[in-house]
């Protein structure tokens, strides 16, 4: 069983990890998410993303989650995409 050092070293690297896929993502989910923010809304990565960026392995398939509805979500979008 592994001691307290080697279980926080471990989670160290995770998040290590994690943090370095999310900045590699993070131009892109920040104007994006900005833009939610700016319309009212908010947005959050979620699903297989997070899962992905923890074991450090983030694509650029991102699952995002907003509280906007789906003809709003289409207003935000069209002028970014």
């Amino acid at each position: 069983m592994p001691n307290a050092n080697e279980e926080t070293s471990a989670l160290s690297q995770v998040q290590d990890r994690a943090v370095s896929e999310l900045l590699r993502v993070a131009p892109v989910a920040d104007d994006l998410a900005r833009r939610f923010q700016e319309a009212g809304f908010s947005l959050a990565l979620v699903g297989g993303s997070v899962r992905d960026a923890l074991l450090g392995r983030l694509g650029n398939d991102l699952d995002f989650t907003t509280d906007a509805r789906p003809q709003d979500v289409l207003k935000i979008v069209r002028p970014w995409a």
